[in-house]
């Protein structure tokens, strides 16, 4: 996947406004052209190999992500802050909110194995796995600029507003895995207004149990509000904390 016929691919991943369904598409047909069968719509790669990628793409995910919090200009961050920074942007339930919210996901799936596909279990660890097999294609076929650029742009968002006021979704992810092993969810409950400026309302929950609320004009933004509203219900360190601190969620 060399020379002109890359051409289209890399102008994509350079575009300062990504479209991740046509680079999707794009890449598809350049990698089947060149290492499978070109007449396929779908990713044309074993699981093996997908589950290779995948590995290498979940590393430069966050090292391209850990490079962006480090270098920004504004609100310096501790090796703390960035760690669980790094842990909210780059999760899996991150990358599957962000995957669903910029594309349709019947272009989307054309990444995931048709043996994987079959299952029609399409979670949030196989959106996630998806994208990072993804991106460590185009790393290992394109390189490590181009792929930064287009990371960059696809999270400009959630790199920006990461701090330690703000990285809610971090902190309660990280109280849940170092006592129960496990993450909460987000759930939408409402979209109101129009189509070019939704108000998402979310959820966040652990145990069928609903921990917080939150709104907001993005779907990251109700996210980060559910998971502060999560956070001083269990008495978590906020810029503004609530004194109290309730038992353990969903254990009673």
């Amino acid at each position: 996947m060399t020379g002109h016929s890359c051409l289209p691919l890399i102008e994509l991943l350079r575009a300062p406004r990504p479209d991740l369904g046509r680079t999707i598409t794009t890449f598809v047909s350049c990698f089947n052209t060149t290492y499978g069968d070109p007449a396929k719509d779908h990713w044309d790669i074993s699981i093996a190999e997908w589950e290779r990628y995948e590995f290498l793409g979940d590393r430069v995910l966050n090292l391209i992500v850990a490079q962006a919090l480090f270098t920004r200009k504004h609100s310096a961050l501790t090796e703390g802050e960035m760690t669980r920074a790094i842990s909210g942007i780059v999760s899996n339930h991150a990358l599957d909110a962000i995957v669903r919210h910029l594309v349709d996901f019947e272009v989307f799936s054309r990444l995931i194995p048709p043996a994987i596909a079959g299952q029609n279990t399409y979670g949030e660890r196989i959106t996630g796995g998806a994208f990072e097999a993804f991106i460590g294609a185009l790393y290992c076929e394109i390189g490590l600029d181009e792929v930064a650029f287009f990371i960059n742009a696809l999270l400009r968002e959630p790199i920006d507003q990461a701090s330690p006021e703000e990285n809610t979704i971090g902190m309660l992810q990280e109280y849940f895995q170092k006592r129960f092993r496990a993450v909460p969810i987000y759930r939408e409950t409402k979209r109101e207004g129009p189509d070019h400026r939704p108000i998402f309302t979310f959820e966040v929950l652990f145990n069928n149990q609903v921990l917080g609320t939150g709104s907001g004009e993005s779907i990251q933004k109700a996210e980060r509000e559910a998971a502060r509203a999560a956070c001083r219900k269990l008495g978590l360190s906020l810029p503004d904390p609530v004194g109290t601190q309730p038992g353990d969620p969903g254990t009673s």
